[in-house]
């Protein structure tokens, strides 16, 4: 009965921001597994146990460098084709269903991992698209979500806290995926976070709604505070305005920044743990604790940048806070690489802490340009963040296949430095795009024209009237 009072006196929109972060751990859990699992599978181990006598043992699988990275980048095949799709489908559907089917699909796929890789790579390939199809529509619906319920007092909050849990899950699994591999078998990275995210799925949909008004135990005073304090954006037309979205340079100045901030992510995502085993000489075990580290960094620096950010816009404009957030994050990024391409094998713990700064900067970017779509585009922020995912999460796909045509030999550290050099030129230029043509204010084309209220494909807003609330 104490719990149930509990929930009851807790807000409904940090309830939903919580599942929404364990939402994206679990999401993020499926999608970086393979990249500390196939470490293990690729790498031959050292059996001790008879006496006096070292027997090394093949690796599982011996796939080129090249195959390597086709199958770390068909997870985002899948999600770069799906994720614009997915967006349409958020606006028309609503994000809370959309986003627990994803999460619930792509952990069912998961848990045939073991069965596709031993069928060979193109099975595991295709099984790993199939992820990326589920997986792509887990932000245009927070997004969708987050138009409804978040307060403008309370938007890069709510939001970023969701949002840290995407690396809060790469944490995790960096730091726990080696171990398990090692200790248990690879084949338990994946059963594991599988069954997981299916866990996840059950909790969400019991304790969620669609909209403040939906919510069976919500108050009324916080439905109406929600409701009253979400700028109304809500647009009249009855298909999405494609025309004005893509000629808006403030969405394009989006689009940049989330595929520069993607670059040097997804640059550390797929090919870190391989870097810090093979160049560095770490074990696998310990090359997953290095690999997760920096990862938590991120996930505090996102929520902590969300809670700042709220603070600052009180006094200054949203377009200052959100432009000046990027100089500081694209600068630190620029330099962390720039420190791990001068560096030596010698100085493992130097680039070490280079990657740390990294994969830590890039939380202040995604504080900034992953909110910038509810202040420009409102209800239509589940659109906008699927363009700018499709675009933005390219990199996802286009790094590993660089890396697996340029790293011909992972032992070596200098073929890594044409990986690591890209990103600080990339880096300069999304900064520049963002600095001239970024926006903070709500574009004339996602304004409500009226006062009557009406969803973009004549969805209705309110599924019914806060009236029916009772005071909790």
């Amino acid at each position: 009965m104490a719990l149930s009072n509990i929930y009851q006196q807790i807000p409904k929109r940090y309830v939903l921001s919580l599942l929404g972060f364990f939402g994206l751990f679990n999401a993020f859990v499926l999608r970086s597994n393979l990249s500390i699992a196939i470490v293990a599978m690729i790498t031959p181990t050292i059996d001790n146990s008879s006496d006096n006598m070292t027997i090394m043992i093949p690796a599982v699988y011996n796939w080129s460098t090249t195959t390597r990275g086709y199958i770390l980048a068909s997870f985002f095949y899948g999600y770069c084709i799906a994720v614009i799709l997915a967006g349409l489908l958020a606006t028309r559907f609503g994000g809370r269903i959309l986003l627990g089917g994803g999460v619930g699909l792509c952990a069912c796929l998961t848990l045939f991992t073991p069965l596709c890789a031993r069928n060979g790579s193109g099975a595991l390939m295709f099984l790993r698209v199939l992820e990326g199809i589920s997986s792509s529509c887990i932000y245009p619906s927070l997004h969708s979500i987050w138009s409804k319920w978040a307060p403008k007092q309370d938007k890069s909050k709510l939001a970023t806290l969701t949002f840290s849990g995407a690396y809060t899950g790469t944490f995790v699994t960096m730091l726990f995926g080696g171990v398990i591999a090692v200790d248990w078998s690879w084949e338990w990275v994946f059963y594991l976070s599988g069954i997981s995210s299916l866990s996840w799925v059950l909790i969400w949909f019991y304790f969620t709604a669609e909209t403040p008004s939906a919510h069976t135990t919500i108050s009324h005073e916080e439905a109406r505070y929600i409701e009253d304090n979400i700028v109304e954006v809500i647009s009249q037309k009855d298909t999405i305005p494609w025309k004005d979205i893509l000629t808006s340079l403030p969405v394009w100045a989006i689009i940049a920044a989330h595929f520069g901030t993607n670059w040097a992510i997804y640059t550390m995502f797929t090919e870190l743990p391989t870097f810090l085993v093979r160049a560095l000489g770490f074990r696998v075990d310990t090359a997953g604790l290095l690999a997760a580290l920096p990862w938590l960094l991120l996930a505090i620096s996102v929520y902590l940048t969300g809670i700042i950010s709220d603070k600052l816009v009180e006094k200054y404009s949203i377009l200052y806070i959100r432009k000046f957030i990027m100089s500081i994050s694209f600068a630190i990024i620029a330099f962390g690489f720039l420190l791990i391409t001068v560096l030596d094998n010698d100085d493992r713990a130097l680039i070490v802490i280079g990657i740390t700064i990294v994969i830590g900067a890039c939380g202040l970017a995604w504080a900034s340009f992953g909110v910038n779509h509810l202040d420009i585009g409102g209800h239509y922020a589940a659109v906008l963040m699927g363009m700018s995912n499709c675009i933005g999460s390219t990199p996802g796909f286009i790094v590993p296949v660089i890396t697996g045509y340029t790293v011909q030999n992972s032992d070596l550290k200098r073929e890594w430095n044409n990986i690591f050099i890209i990103p600080i030129f990339i880096s300069v230029a999304a900064l520049m795009f963002y600095t001239f043509f970024g926006a903070g204010e709500l574009q004339l084309w996602a304004s409500n024209s009226s006062d009557e209220h009406q969803r973009v494909m004549n969805n209705p807003v309110v599924s019914r009237d806060i009236s029916e609330h009772t005071t909790n």
